[in-house]
C-alpha cells in the first residue's frame, strides 16, 4: 500500500471518530456565539509572528550579505508553502528557502545559505525545548495517554535529548582534518551504495563527489560557527525567537477566548507545545486533515471539550493557511513578475 493511502485512510479515520464524537448543536451554536474581533486579532498574531521570524532570519542573513526584508519575507512565505504541501520539503530541511537565497544573492555557496537556517532553527529549538520538556513531563505524570502514545513521546524525548547533544557538540571546535577523516569512513559506502544511482550518475567519480562534499560541509561549519560565536547576533536572535513564539501561544488563546472558553495558561502550554512537536517533528505534509486531527486529539487530552477544541483547531488551520497558501502564492507571483529570486 502506498504512503498516501495510508496517510489518506488514517485521516479520514480520524475525521470519522471526530464527527461521532462532536455535537453538531453546540457546534453550531459555539460558531454563532464566537467574536469576530478576536478572529481579526488572531490574524494579527499570526501576521506579525511570520513578520518577527522574517526580522530574526534576516539578522542571521546579515552576517552574509545584506537582503532586504520584504524579500525575504516573501522568500519566508515562499518555503513555508513549499514545507506545507511538499513531502520532500519537510523531510529534508530548508532547501527552498537555500534556493531562494541563492538566485537572490551574489553569494551562490549553499552551504552558506543552510548554515543560517540551520541557526535560525537552533535558536528556534533553543527556546522551544524547555517548554516541551516540561509539556512531555506533565503528559507522563498526569495525562491518562494510551501507551502507544506515551511510546511516541518517549521516542520524541530521545530526539530531544540528541537534538540538544548536537547543539552542544556544534560548540566545539572541529578541525577540517576530522571532517575528511569522518568522510573517508562514511562517504565511499554511501557512494557505493547500490540505489543510490543518481549520485555516481551526476557526480561521475568519488573523489568528485567527496571533494564537494568536504568542501561544502568545511564551508558550512565556519559560517555556522562564526554565527555562534557573535554573541550580540546570537542573543537577538534567541529573543525574537522569544517574541515569535509568544505571538504562537497569544493566537491560540485569543482563538479559544473568542469562542467564550477560559483556557489555563498550563492547558495551553502543554496541548500547543505538544502540538506543535509532532507536527514538526513528523514529516507529513498537507493542510487539513493530520495536524488538525492532532492539535483536536491534543486539545481534548488536557480536558478541553471536544466542540471547542474542534473550531479552535479548523480556525487555527484556516489562519495559518491563509498565510502559507494564499499570501505565500501571491509572494511567489509578485516575485515572479518582477523577477525576483531569478537569475
Amino acid at each position: 500500500m502506498k504512503l498516501g493511502n495510508i496517510l489518506f485512510s488514517a485521516r479520514l479515520i480520524g475525521a470519522i471518530i471526530i464527527l461521532w464524537l462532536i455535537d453538531v448543536e453546540q457546534l453550531a451554536l459555539i460558531l454563532r456565539s464566537i467574536n469576530p474581533y478576536f478572529i481579526l486579532l488572531a490574524f494579527l498574531l499570526e501576521l506579525s509572528g511570520f513578520l518577527i521570524w522574517t526580522l530574526k532570519w534576516k539578522h542571521l542573513v546579515d552576517k552574509i550579505e545584506h537582503i532586504k526584508f520584504t524579500t525575504l519575507f516573501m522568500g519566508l512565505l515562499a518555503g513555508n508553502c513549499m514545507s506545507t504541501n511538499v513531502l520532500r520539503a519537510r523531510t529534508f530541511g530548508g532547501f527552498g528557502r537555500v534556493s531562494f537565497l541563492k538566485n537572490v544573492s551574489q553569494n551562490s555557496k549553499n552551504a552558506n545559505w543552510y548554515a543560517t537556517i540551520a541557526m535560525d532553527q537552533t535558536t528556534n529549538n533553543f527556546v522551544f525545548a524547555p517548554l516541551i520538556i516540561f509539556s512531555l513531563l506533565f503528559g507522563f505524570l498526569f495525562l491518562n495517554i494510551p501507551g502507544w502514545l506515551s511510546v511516541l513521546m518517549e521516542i520524541m524525548v530521545l530526539i530531544l535529548f540528541s537534538s540538544a547533544l548536537a547543539a552542544y557538540l556544534s560548540r566545539q571546535k572541529i578541525k577540517r582534518t576530522a571532517i575528511i577523516n569522518f568522510c573517508q569512513l562514511n562517504l565511499q559506502r554511501i557512494y557505493n551504495f547500490t540505489p543510490i544511482k543518481f549520485i555516481r550518475n551526476r557526480f561521475g567519480s568519488y573523489h568528485i563527489f567527496e571533494e564537494i562534499v568536504v568542501h561544502n560541509l568545511t564551508e558550512f561549519k565556519k559560517t555556522y560557527t562564526s554565527i555562534l560565536k557573535d554573541k550580540q547576533t546570537l542573543a537577538k536572535d534567541v529573543g525574537l525567537a522569544v517574541l515569535m513564539y509568544s505571538f504562537i501561544y497569544s493566537k491560540s488563546y485569543v482563538l479559544f477566548h473568542s469562542t467564550g472558553y477560559d483556557i489555563s495558561i498550563l492547558q495551553l502550554v502543554v496541548s500547543l507545545s505538544l502540538i506543535l512537536w509532532i507536527i514538526s517533528v513528523v514529516p507529513v505534509p498537507g493542510g487539513f486533515g493530520f495536524k488538525t486531527i492532532v492539535m483536536i486529539g491534543m486539545y481534548t487530552m488536557v480536558g478541553i471539550p471536544i466542540n471547542i477544541a474542534t473550531i479552535v483547531s479548523v480556525i487555527d488551520r484556516i489562519i495559518y493557511l491563509f498565510f502559507v497558501s494564499v499570501v505565500s502564492y501571491s509572494a511567489i507571483g509578485i516575485m515572479r513578475i518582477f523577477h525576483i529570486g531569478q537569475k
